[in-house]
C-alpha cells in the first residue's frame, strides 16, 4: 500500500509546479509527467484522489490523464484496489531510448577502464531538460559499493554529474536549471547558495572536472569530467563514486585527472 501522500511530494518531484507557465511548455504533458514523476519512485502506487491533493490537481484532470496513459499501457491500475502504477510500456521506450543512445555505445569500454584504474563505479550520464540521467554504470566487484540504477534521474544541481555538465552550459541555460530545480539541500554539505555553486561552477572548468563531498549522499564522495562532441558541446559526464572513507581528497584528485582523460578519449570515438 502506497503512504499517504505529504505536502512535499510536489518539491521533491520538482514537476508541476516547478515548471507550470515556463515558455515552450504545454501544460496537459507537464501534469502527465508530474504524474509519471511521482509513480516512478519504488512501489509507489496511487489512487485518482490521492495524486490529485498531491499535485494540487483537479480530480477530473487527472483521472482524464491516468485513462489517456493507461490506453498506451504507460500506467496501469488494480482494479481491487483502484490505484495506479507505471506499466511495463514505460520500460519498453526506455529499452529503445538505451539502445539507441550512441554516446552510451561508445562509453562501455571506457566505463570499464575507470572502473579498474579507480576501483570503484563508474557511470556515465547525460542531461534530459533539467534532469542528470544515468544511463550506464559500471560497478566493481566488492561488497561496499556506490550501486547506481540505470535511468535514475535527479536534478542537475545535485552532485558531480550534473556540475560536470552544467560548467560548460551557457549561462541562461544554467540559470532556467537552477530556477527550475533549486538547490536543494541533500545533507548537511549540499552547496544551498546560488553563488557558492556558480563558483564552484568556475572552479570545475578551471580544473576541468566536478567534485562532490557527501553533498548528494552521506558517506559518498564523487568526481565527474564532462563529454564533448566534435562541436564542443558538452553532451554527457562520466564520473567515479565509492564510500567518502575510501574517496578523501587526494584520491579524489587523481580520480578527477582520470576521469577527465577518459572523457577526452570518448571524443575522439564518435
Amino acid at each position: 500500500m502506497a503512504p499517504e501522500p505529504l505536502k512535499e511530494d510536489c518539491k521533491v518531484i520538482g514537476s508541476y509546479e516547478k515548471v507550470k507557465g515556463a515558455v515552450g511548455t504545454v501544460p496537459a504533458i507537464e501534469k502527465a509527467f508530474a504524474i509519471l514523476d511521482m509513480l516512478k519512485r519504488d512501489g509507489a502506487e496511487y489512487t485518482t484522489v490521492e495524486l490529485a491533493r498531491a499535485l494540487g490537481l483537479h480530480k477530473s484532470t487527472v483521472h482524464k490523464i491516468l485513462v489517456a496513459l493507461s490506453h498506451y499501457g504507460v500506467v496501469q491500475r488494480d482494479e481491487s484496489s483502484k490505484r495506479y502504477r507505471l506499466g511495463i510500456a514505460l520500460a519498453e521506450y526506455g529499452s529503445a531510448a538505451l539502445r539507441n543512445l550512441d554516446i552510451r555505445r561508445i562509453a562501455k569500454p571506457f566505463l570499464q577502464s575507470l572502473m579498474e584504474f579507480g576501483g570503484e563505479t563508474a557511470c556515465l550520464a547525460v542531461l534530459q531538460g533539467t534532469k542528470v540521467v544515468i544511463v550506464d554504470s559500471k560497478e566493481p566487484p566488492i561488497q561496499i559499493r556506490v550501486s547506481p540504477q540505470i535511468g535514475w534521474r535527479f536534478p542537475a544541481t545535485l552532485n558531480a554529474m550534473g556540475k560536470a555538465i552544467l560548467a560548460w552550459l551557457p549561462d541562461y541555460r544554467v540559470d532556467e536549471i537552477m530556477r527550475l530545480e533549486g538547490l536543494p539541500a541533500r545533507t548537511t554539505k549540499s552547496i544551498t547558495d546560488a553563488v557558492a555553486y556558480r563558483a564552484e561552477l568556475a572552479i570545475t572548468r578551471e580544473r576541468g572536472y566536478a567534485t562532490e563531498f557527501e553533498e548528494f549522499h552521506y558517506g559518498v564522495n564523487g568526481v565527474a569530467a564532462p563529454v564533448f562532441d566534435s562541436q564542443g558541446t558538452v553532451i554527457a559526464s562520466l564520473g567515479i563514486g565509492g564510500p567518502a572513507f575510501r574517496m578523501g581528497e587526494d584520491r579524489i584528485g587523481i580520480l578527477g585527472k582520470k576521469c577527465a582523460e577518459v572523457a577526452r578519449e570518448i571524443f575522439t570515438q564518435q
